[in-house]
């Protein structure tokens, strides 16, 4: 069967832009891998500078990869190449911020030394009969001797990560696994004697140690199949899961098939409830508003679960929108896309409110038929790539998100460091939840949720925190959300109702957007580009503040942020808050 024509026009696209990426590149040098800028991490905690050098590079790699690939044409193959030789040469395959500077160790496998490992053998795999000898004899010997040697011959665990229940697990060992099952192709194929330094056993023994990492993997996801790192995570980590389980697969000649793990399809079905209107998407943790999806991953999942539900390909992920611009899921969006396009059905429009538990998660969406609606969370607060942020909830009308979740910010030092916390988009002060004396939610899985209902029958979520606060400072906060439309407006009915302890003299409400606000008495105005909000506030002590922050993003741009704030009017033991919402057309 043939793909849709949707399908069609995305490769289309996809394959013009890898033209033209070639054609640009081809006359340019790669990008230098300076010493200092490395070091620079060291010293300043940027990541920045030396990242954008190094996955320059990689484009290189992906482009000329995919290109002769898919083409064959003999000037990228000579360039492919040259660009195999120039990264054999790379002092450090591992990030800077991966590393440990006090015994620095040049074959440290990281997240992106594994990548690179599987990037060249892959690419060896498919084209070492086309490639230069030497070159291809190097890349075996580089892989080699960084990568599957260090493995196999460590103790388990290698690093943290082969244990670890993240994304790592998953990138990592997968990455390590289908190069040694590469690796065996080639010697295989020249009929060559191993490398001496590989034991006995070594690719049984690599498959074996990287199917223990992925069940980890996949038991740092709930067992609702929510990725609580995040969306983005969501797709980084299963894309180096589905890329190691078919090359097993294939393998064994199908008697192992990590596919069929219990997990894997609600895992698979986490993606389609993460979207509202206009393509913005829930950006918990450390995800992104605007979180552009995988057709190739997309549609290998469709093949294995019938369930999955392509979102618009207006969100599809260009080249260009993965700026580490990694050879495995660009390639995927080309070779799976192609094989299993004809998976696809028409997903049809919505004509009821959805309503998405993660019961596990403790995350809801919940949308109307324009996906239109809301996110809320509970959970605790020592999650993978956490946040301060339980009991929060995101607003989106006309594809805006009018209250805000930041999702991530610019990775430095601090980030990933005892700093974490002292960054807007990680503390609970840059999430729509209230102050307490002050104070804001603590770091630590015992800050949790104390529960997480939804109430089917009128269609209400409420969600217990006051377990996420210093202790003592509040006996129990209690929130619930309700909304339904009402001809063209969505209509939210947020009621914050407090339980004081001796210790609460104050208490504050938060609520955080990047539209500047208007404040009229007890209404706040929020207007968007296509969608205005009105928020009429019951239970206010004084007037409402607006403070202005800002963020750096993901990509180290500075974006504003406004604070709305307005302290509660204390009565007595029991205090109630109530906030009415109302979103529509400009």
């Amino acid at each position: 069967m043939d793909m849709t024509q949707e399908q069609k026009q995305y490769l289309q696209k996809f394959w013009a832009d890898m033209e033209r990426a070639g054609d640009e590149l081809r006359n340019q040098p790669m990008p230098e891998l300076r010493e200092e800028d490395f070091f620079l991490f060291k010293k300043t905690g940027n990541r920045l500078i030396y990242e954008g050098e190094y996955f320059g590079r990689r484009k290189y790699l992906t482009v000329f990869g995919i290109l002769s690939e898919f083409e064959g044409k003999e000037e990228n193959l000579k360039m492919l190449a040259q660009v195999l030789d120039a990264i054999c040469t790379e002092r450090f395959w591992a990030l800077p911020a991966h590393v440990n500077f006090d015994a620095l160790d040049e074959k440290t496998i990281d997240l992106f030394a594994a990548e690179t490992a599987q990037s060249l053998l892959e690419i060896v795999d498919i084209l070492g009969d086309k490639l230069p000898l030497q070159t291809v004899e190097r890349v075996v010997c580089e892989v080699t001797d960084r990568v599957i040697v260090p493995f196999v011959t460590s103790t388990v665990p290698y690093s943290w990560w082969e244990q670890d229940r993240c994304n790592w697990a998953a990138v990592c060992a997968g990455s390590v696994g289908m190069a040694a099952i590469y690796l065996s192709h080639w010697y295989e194929k020249r009929q060559q004697p191993k490398d001496e330094r590989l034991p006995e056993g070594w690719k049984q023994a690599v498959i074996d140690r990287v199917c223990d990492a992925l069940h980890c993997y996949l038991d740092g996801m709930e067992e609702d199949g929510a990725c609580t790192e995040g969306l983005g995570y969501f797709a980084y980590g299963m894309s180096y899961y589905t890329g190691f389980a078919q090359a097993l697969y294939q393998e064994t000649k199908g008697s192992i098939d990590l596919m069929k793990k219990p997990k894997c399809e609600k895992i698979a079905l986490f993606q389609q409830k993460c979207y509202f209107g206009g393509g913005v998407s829930v950006s918990f943790s450390d995800g992104s508003s605007h979180e552009t999806f995988l057709p190739g991953l997309t549609s290998y999942l469709k093949h294995c679960y019938p369930q999955v539900v392509t979102p618009d390909y207006s969100l599809a992920r260009s080249f260009d929108g993965d700026a580490c611009y990694r050879w495995l899921s660009n390639e995927r969006n080309i070779r799976w896309l192609k094989q299993y396009g004809n998976a696809e059905t028409e997903n049809g429009t919505a004509k009821d409110w959805s309503y998405e538990l993660l019961e596990a998660a403790q995350w809801m969406m919940c949308k109307d038929p324009a996906g239109n609606g809301y996110a809320a969370k509970g959970g605790n607060n020592d999650e993978n790539h956490n946040h301060n942020d339980i009991g929060h909830f995101l607003c989106i009308y006309e594809g805006e998100m009018l209250l805000t979740d930041l999702g991530a910010g610019e990775y430095t030092r601090d980030y990933f460091s005892d700093g974490r916390y002292g960054i807007l988009c990680n503390r609970s002060l840059g999430h729509s939840v209230p102050l307490i004396n002050g104070q804001e939610q603590c770091a630590g899985k015992e800050y949790a949720a104390d529960a997480f209902c939804w109430e089917e029958k009128d269609k209400t979520l409420t969600i217990s925190f006051g377990g996420a606060y210093p202790d003592g400072c509040i006996h129990k906060i209690q929130r619930s959300i309700r909304a339904w439309d009402e001809d063209v407006q969505l209509h939210l009915c947020v009621e914050d109702s407090f339980e004081v302890s001796k210790q609460t003299r104050t208490i504050t409400e938060n609520l955080v957007t990047q539209y500047l606000p208007i404040v009229e008495g007890n209404v706040i105005q929020i207007q968007g580009n296509r969608a205005k909000m009105e928020i009429t506030v019951e239970g206010a002590d004084g007037d409402i503040q607006i403070l202005s922050e800002s963020h750096s993003n993901h990509n180290g741009q500075q974006e504003p942020v406004y604070l709305v704030q307005w302290d509660v009017k204390l009565q007595g033991k029991d205090t109630v808050c109530n906030m009415s919402i109302c979103c529509s057309p400009r």
